[in-house]
């Protein structure tokens, strides 16, 4: 499968950089189209995959309206700009108008390069965001499940705040680096988008609906200047979401231990409806506040039998299928029960009836939410977050779903995994050599065409170090010679391998005594 979404978000990649943050000392870290996370245990894996998370969630989802582009996720917007403000307000003015109408005569894409001073007022605008600093704290904090970021700085040394830049180069919309900083009772949020001329936007549509969408700034041929205001409001909008690139696209987190919430989640909804029911007739259960990601996680199961989620035919609904055929043997639905609340089955192949998640293997619990918002959640340039993929699989099964991913990456899903999986990554690898392996000589060796280009991956070790106190992470790259990432699996094996050696010549000293 090809990806033929053809929208500019989803290419590039961003570059996340973290201090102080949770166990992390310092990462930096360049997202790619498959980006994994290997690494010991509490060295902040899942930490990191949070945090993009949270990235995506405040900065994604911009809806294009009438008015301008809007956030339906948090309700907050670039405040409207007040060309009145600009000292050079006569040039704005004339150089956008005759940007208008150069963009409605063209015929082909993209849309002509801003004015020069229009593009130097909207970049000035976007690096002072004044409210987007704060929502991405509060965004931080709701997707840990903590009520102040402070509990997010790092655990060891004397550090007193977390710093956190992103950053994103796209080809003819610049650089955008931003800056962000909490936890010491302030929260500082910086931001700057390099003066590359000419600037130029994309468009998230087809040529006839750039063109509707620019004719409703015109009455008559004469653009008003209320008029005008909008459609410098729209510009500054749609260019945040071209130099954001993949960041503007949606994510989804699915959190690890999702074999239990898919057995239980109709259980956690039940506690939860009946806390509300009896709020104020009785002292309130118990109950911890859930994180974001799982709330997120929780949330989303229910909607998937709502008619918004069962109309979306997006093209991801063919790697449900093909994850479905090549690795459960049958098929996962969802319905909603008589009470609306969605219910999740599984019917092995040949099979005529239904068996609960309940009844299935660990195996197909697991797959289940992958397949599930495959189908009917994840579009193309989507951001998919899945921790441990390897839970509760066979070695073999391991190998196969990693091969599925590498076809959902090249379809144009892009994925990042935490995992502690030697199958898993040398699976990957052996993906990445094929690569390199001329077309007219892969048959054989495996199945279907899987390989990733090595520019297509990145594989990020998380390791304890004393100075700084906590976890730094490096990049590791994969190993020529033995077609193996240096992850520390390969040591862990050889000490086993030594430590059974040891044993076995003990047992023969002992048996000739």
């Amino acid at each position: 499968m090809n990806n033929q979404n053809g929208d500019d978000s989803q290419k590039g990649n961003y570059r996340l950089d973290v201090n102080n943050f949770g166990p992390i000392a310092q990462a930096s870290v360049d997202l790619r189209p498959l980006t994994v996370f290997i690494g010991p245990s509490n060295t902040g894996k899942s930490y990191l995959a949070i945090l993009i998370y949270a990235l995506h969630r405040c900065l994604g989802g911009l809806t294009l309206t009438h008015r301008g582009w809007y956030s339906h996720r948090l309700g907050w917007r670039i405040d409207s700009t007040e060309l009145g403000s600009a000292a050079n307000e006569t040039e704005v003015r004339r150089g956008l108008h005759d940007w208008l109408v150069k963009a409605l005569a063209a015929e082909t894409e993209p849309l002509p390069a801003l004015p020069s001073e229009a593009a130097a007022y909207m970049r000035s605008s976007l690096e002072q965001i004044k409210s987007l600093g704060r929502d991405l704290e509060k965004q931080i904090e709701r997707c840990f499940g903590v009520e102040r970021s402070a509990e997010l700085v790092r655990r060891y040394g004397s550090a007193t705040a977390s710093q956190i830049g992103f950053g994103v180069s796209q080809t003819g919309a610049g650089k955008a680096c931003y800056q962000l900083e909490f936890g010491n009772g302030d929260c500082r949020f910086s931001g700057r988008i390099s003066d590359i001329e000419p600037l130029e936007i994309g468009f998230p549509g087809s040529l006839d609906e750039r063109n509707e969408w620019l004719r409703r700034f015109t009455t008559l041929g004469v653009v008003k200047s209320q008029d005008l205001e909008f459609l410098v409001e729209s510009l500054t909008q749609m260019l945040f979401r071209t130099v954001l690139g993949p960041l503007y696209q949606s994510a989804y987190y699915l959190p690890a231990g999702r074999t239990g919430v898919m057995q239980s989640h109709h259980v956690v909804a039940s506690v939860l409806w009946q806390k509300a029911a009896t709020a104020g007739l009785r002292r309130s259960l118990d109950v911890p506040i859930l994180s974001g990601v799982l709330a997120d996680f929780l949330e989303q199961l229910v909607e998937m039998s709502s008619a918004r989620v069962r109309s979306h035919h997006g093209t991801a609904r063919e790697l449900a299928r093909q994850l479905e055929d090549n690795i459960l043997m049958g098929k996962v639905r969802v319905d909603p029960s008589l009470t609306g609340y969605p219910s999740f089955t599984y019917r092995p192949r040949d099979w005529k009836k239904d068996l609960p998640l309940m009844r299935s293997s660990s195996m197909v619990s697991e797959l289940a939410p992958v397949v599930l918002y495959l189908r009917h959640v994840v579009r193309l340039g989507d951001l998919l977050i899945i921790e441990e993929p390897e839970s509760h699989l066979h070695p073999a099964v391991q190998a196969a779903f990693a091969r599925e991913l590498a076809r959902a990456v090249r379809a144009g899903v892009r994925i990042v995994i935490t995992t502690h999986s030697e199958w898993f990554l040398e699976q990957i690898g052996n993906l990445v050599s094929l690569s390199g392996l001329p077309k007219n000589n892969r048959k054989g060796v495996i199945e279907e065409d899987f390989s990733l280009r090595p520019d297509e991956l990145g594989v990020w070790l998380f390791e304890t170090t004393k100075r700084p106190k906590g976890s730094t992470v490096k990049k590791i790259t994969l190993d020529r010679q033995t077609g193996l990432y240096p992850s520390g699996f390969a040591e862990v094996s050889e000490t086993l391998y030594n430590e059974g050696a040891e044993i076995f010549n003990r047992l023969q000293e002992s048996s000739n005594q």
